[in-house]
């Protein structure tokens, strides 16, 4: 899509889904706006844990559990009911990473990758620019967007609960940040805004978001949403097991506040330590 300036000079225009309302300009060398782009590697990022949460929902659970890692179901045991939307969704999430990875194998002639979810994903992931440069970005972006969708409704189809956390951040938007946070299921948290999908961040960034926020003079209680987690939140928001959340806040001396008999951590008490892991995990 091209729109022109008073001068005659092309202007090229998003096409993802996020922009459908109001498109934005195409980030540099691409055919998606930035936020598009991100969002794309977002939702790849998502689709192994959805996937696997998915087996879980094929013998029927409606936790969001995710299998254990090297384990499968091998179909469900005699007399257990059958989740046949997740069995679809499985299905489909393997035809459709196997598809686009296909076309960048081909049109790029590099070898593909082995048929799993998580060797896909991370093929994905790595040829990421180039798939947002290509002419079907928008349809890539769109399809992949729609698999996560799908597979968050089998996996949690009523566990999302909404927090109004404040106004946009991005510059020129007025549109609020709404927090829709996964109560069950793998980690799939995000803050959008009601006036412009496109502008939405993962879980991981919130403790960031949450600065910025305070910086810009947000409401009290949007500071203190950003400020203080549940045990259950860090354990969702960095996909950990409540176990490892109890054992570094212990470890770290993460300050706590505790309200009604709950337990809640400093968020950046939260993000240092996971910071310092990732840095150690890098240089180790």
């Amino acid at each position: 899509m091209d729109i022109h300036d008073t001068e005659r000079t092309p202007v090229r225009l998003c096409g993802g889904a996020g922009c459908a309302a109001r498109p934005h300009p195409v980030a540099p060398h691409s055919r998606l706006c930035a936020a598009c782009e991100r969002r794309l590697l977002t939702d790849l990022e998502r689709l192994p844990g959805l996937y696997r949460s998915c087996e879980a929902a094929l013998l029927g659970s409606r936790n969001g559990g995710i299998a254990p890692q090297g384990r499968s179901t091998g179909g469900p045991m005699p007399g257990m009911p059958f989740n046949a939307r997740a069995a679809d969704v499985r299905a489909s999430i393997l035809s459709v990473l196997g598809s686009w990875s296909g076309l960048v194998a081909q049109e790029r002639g590099i070898t593909a990758p082995s048929r799993t979810v998580t060797a896909l994903t991370l093929f994905l992931r790595r040829h990421a620019s180039w798939l947002a440069a290509h002419e079907t970005a928008a349809e890539a972006a769109a399809e992949v967007g729609r698999l996560v969708g799908a597979a968050r409704r089998v996996v949690d189809p009523d566990g999302n609960r909404r927090m109004e956390v404040g106004s946009c951040t991005e510059t020129g938007c007025t549109g609020s940040l709404v927090a829709h946070v996964r109560t069950a299921g793998p980690a799939g948290s995000e803050i959008v805004c009601s006036a412009e999908p496109a502008h939405r961040w993962p879980a991981a960034e919130w403790t960031r978001l949450g600065r910025h926020l305070d910086e810009a003079g947000a409401a009290g209680t949007a500071r203190r949403a950003a400020q203080w987690l549940s045990a259950a939140d860090v354990a969702r928001l960095r996909d950990v097991p409540p176990g490892t959340v109890y054992r570094l806040a212990s470890e770290h001396r993460w300050r706590r506040d505790k309200r009604a008999g709950r337990t809640y951590y400093w968020a950046q008490d939260v993000e240092n330590s996971f910071h310092a892991m990732r840095r150690t995990a890098r240089t180790g």
